[in-house]
This record gives C-alpha cells, sequence and structure tokens, in this order.
C-alpha cells in the first residue's frame, strides 16, 4: 500500500515538474533532464512512469477528466443545477489543462507534429465525448434535457465547442481568461438548443 502511494507521489511530481516548466517555456525546448532535475529525481526514474514528455501531457489530461467524470456523475441526483453543473466543470477542466495559452499552443502544434500524442488526445476525446453523453442521457431521461437531438450530437457538439474554443483563445493570445471564453461559447450553445441555465 505504502510503496503504491510512493509511486503515485513520484508519478504526480514529475507531472506537476513538467508542466510548470510547459508553462514557462516551450514544450518543444523543455528536456527530460531539466523535468528531472526540478521533480529531483533521476533520469531512470523517470523512463520507469513515462515513455515521453507527450506521456506527460496525457497523464496530465487524463488526470482532469478523471476529475470531471467524478464531479459531474457525483451530481446526477442534483436534477436543478446539473446542466449549471455541466458548464462548470468543463470550464474547470480546461482551466485546469490549459493554465496558458502558450501550453495550449504547444499542445497543438504536437497534434500536427506527433502520431502518438495525436493518437492519444483522439482517446482522451473519446472518453471525454462518453462521459458527456452519460450525463446529457440523464438529463433526457429525467425531462432536464428537452429537444430533438440525440445526447450524442449534443455530446459532439460540446466537444467541438471545447476544442474551437481552445484554438480561437490561442489565436486571439489569450485575450479574455479561457474560462469566460469557453463559459460564454457553452452558454450561447446551451441557449441556442432551449436548454434552460439559470
Amino acid at each position: 500500500m505504502r510503496r503504491e502511494k510512493n509511486k503515485e507521489f513520484t508519478k504526480n511530481l514529475l507531472i506537476e515538474a513538467a508542466m510548470e516548466l510547459f508553462k514557462k517555456q516551450e514544450y518543444q525546448k523543455t528536456t527530460i533532464e531539466e523535468i528531472v532535475r526540478a521533480a529531483g529525481v533521476s533520469k531512470p526514474t523517470f523512463f520507469a512512469y513515462f515513455k515521453s514528455k507527450e506521456q506527460i501531457l496525457y497523464e496530465f489530461d487524463l488526470q482532469q477528466l478523471k476529475t470531471f467524470e467524478f464531479t459531474m456523475k457525483s451530481q446526477l441526483n442534483n436534477h436543478d443545477d446539473l446542466l449549471i453543473n455541466l458548464r462548470k466543470a468543463i470550464v474547470y477542466m480546461a482551466d485546469n489543462l490549459h493554465t496558458t495559452s502558450m501550453i495550449t499552443q504547444n499542445m497543438l502544434h504536437l497534434l500536427t507534429i506527433n502520431e502518438d500524442y495525436k493518437r492519444l488526445l483522439s482517446d482522451m476525446f473519446v472518453m471525454f465525448q462518453t462521459v458527456t453523453k452519460e450525463i446529457i442521457d440523464y438529463g433526457q431521461q429525467h425531462k432536464i434535457v428537452i429537444m430533438d437531438i440525440t445526447s450524442e450530437e449534443i455530446a459532439t457538439d460540446i466537444v467541438n465547442i471545447y476544442v474551437g474554443s481552445l484554438v480561437t483563445w490561442v489565436i486571439s493570445n489569450g485575450a479574455a481568461s479561457l474560462e469566460v471564453h469557453m463559459g460564454n461559447t457553452l452558454d450561447h450553445f446551451l441557449s441556442a438548443i432551449n436548454i434552460k441555465i439559470k
């Protein structure tokens, strides 16, 4: 048990060290040597947990997605605020993943040059869509979401809004905060399909 906790601690230490470096400098310029130095571990320790820097990004994404899933599934009985909480959870996830426009720009660039990262991120968006679809399904079953389009279509639209918001945020050099930018876009979408938000 203690050994597993130590392994989780070391893994999280490496993720946190890497993400702090990615915030300050370009992803491509960040070396594994810098990451292990910042985390206070050895290079072999890094490779015991991760194959590459890309995998660190994926693991960080996965942590945020698990938080999103846990948050939303724990809110399912809260009918009055289900959709408000969905919006909040999506924005919170985006804000935690994309703390600076530089990190987001680096992630988008990485998608164009690294097939492994592209595949990992594609898997991530499938998971995001699946969780979102489950929430919308629940909303439809309990008459919280009332519309003529399927939960799968709504979930796809929400994922597209998420990605599109990131791209436009990077293009604007983070002129507005991501929280405001994505929150407003989600509000417009939810209003347009007649989902009532308080």
